[in-house]
């Protein structure tokens, strides 16, 4: 969905690898050895390109990944790929031959996918990899932990073919100002470790995202799988750490002019100019990631100055007050979120705003806004 190359983007997100690296780098330092890095590479790697945020993390010291849907694994196998990559939530059993083909380790979140997994591994005349997945009070996925004896009987008699590689739970509230319900799920999850090691000593046990690991050293176990810090946005409630946002996104003023006071500006005249107003029209809208939550109360960064959004945000546009950015004029790019010093406007004040969180503003920049390499630091 992206633009043809040889037509000029009217808007595109600027993705900065070095960052990516680097945020990699320093979140492996604040772990201290021996703990392996999952960098959670989902959702196109968080809207970031997935193939290049990998080659970026790995560089910055990841050593395994993780992904949320099948094609996602396979993708990066397509791209050439071969690191340890986990599917880390329930797959089609249509699905689970062609990962175990490829070297896909994939999770068990039930009972029944046992029996799935291990059908598609004879087909596939080669073990599957399994990571099991305990529910301890997420309560999406999982398996009881008062279900785990059954199950690791089914995963005994299903050797060689399935093998347990790893062993894992998800945390509800990592990130909330309560430290006690993550505690209390991390206790839950001990008893699950020492059964499982009893029988599987090789398994990789892994609990931690991003505000667990930084929060809460003895939940980092073998494995930790940081998610939103590696993108360069510290999650709430953690202990200092030295991230650098890696995506900006940026539009084309298209269209500039002086709304007389009395005037109203797009659909359903939800603002009217109260003076005679300078607004901009930006080539960017709801189709690219500019939610229509951000009407009247976000802002973008127009000629180095914070511009007021107006009126209500389009599919494919959007007005801002220009009135304090001077010399503004069309085919000029304004930011929409990133950018750097007292130009930034971080993800996490964008979904403040929005009254959601970092996470679905950087993965809702859609596919049809083309990514770049940002250029390099200086430049």
């Amino acid at each position: 969905m992206t633009q043809p190359p040889d037509i000029h983007p009217m808007k595109w997100a600027e993705i900065d690898h070095a960052a990516l690296r680097d945020n990699a780098a320093t979140f492996a330092r604040a772990m201290g050895g021996g703990v392996e890095l999952m960098a959670m590479v989902k959702a196109d790697g968080y809207g970031h390109g997935v193939v290049e945020a990998v080659r970026a993390f790995r560089e910055g010291g990841a050593t395994r990944f993780g992904v949320a849907l099948p094609g996602e694994a396979l993708e990066l196998r397509r791209a050439g790929i071969n690191d340890p990559v986990l599917v880390a939530g329930w797959a089609h059993p249509a699905a689970h031959r062609a990962l175990i083909e490829a070297g896909v380790e994939l999770t068990i979140p039930d009972p029944a996918s046992v029996h799935t997994v291990l059908a598609a591994a004879e087909q596939a005349g080669k073990p599957a990899q399994v990571h099991l997945k305990v529910d301890t009070g997420m309560n999406r996925q999982g398996i009881r932990p008062e279900d785990l004896p059954a199950v690791l009987g089914q995963l005994q008699a299903a050797a060689p073919h399935l093998r347990l590689a790893g062993l894992f739970t998800h945390f509800a509230d990592a990130d909330g100002a309560d430290p006690a319900p993550t505690e209390r799920q991390h206790e839950a999850f001990l008893p699950v470790v020492e059964a499982v090691r009893g029988v599987h000593p090789e398994a990789l046990v892994h609990c931690a995202n991003s505000a667990a690991a930084l929060r809460f050293p003895q939940m980092r176990h073998d494995a930790v799988r940081p998610g939103i810090a590696l993108y360069g946005y510290a999650p709430p409630h953690c202990p200092p750490i030295e991230l650098t946002p890696a995506m900006t996104v940026q539009a084309v003023v298209t269209h500039v002019k002086t709304v007389r006071a009395g005037e109203t500006v797009g659909y359903g005249r939800t603002w009217r100019a109260e003076r005679d107003t300078r607004v901009a029209t930006i080539a960017a809208g709801y189709a690219d990631g500019l939610h229509r939550a951000q009407s009247n109360r976000g802002a973008v960064i127009a000629g180095g100055v914070r511009c007021p959004i107006v009126g209500v945000v389009s599919m494919d546009q959007a007005t801002v007050d220009i009135s304090a950015a001077d010399g503004v004029e069309v085919g000029d790019a304004v930011i929409i979120v990133g950018g750097r010093g007292a130009q930034r406007l971080g993800a996490d004040e964008v979904a403040a705003v929005e009254g959601t969180i970092s996470y679905e503003v950087l993965c809702a920049v859609s596919a049809r806004v083309p990514r770049r390499p940002a250029p390099p630091s200086g430049q």
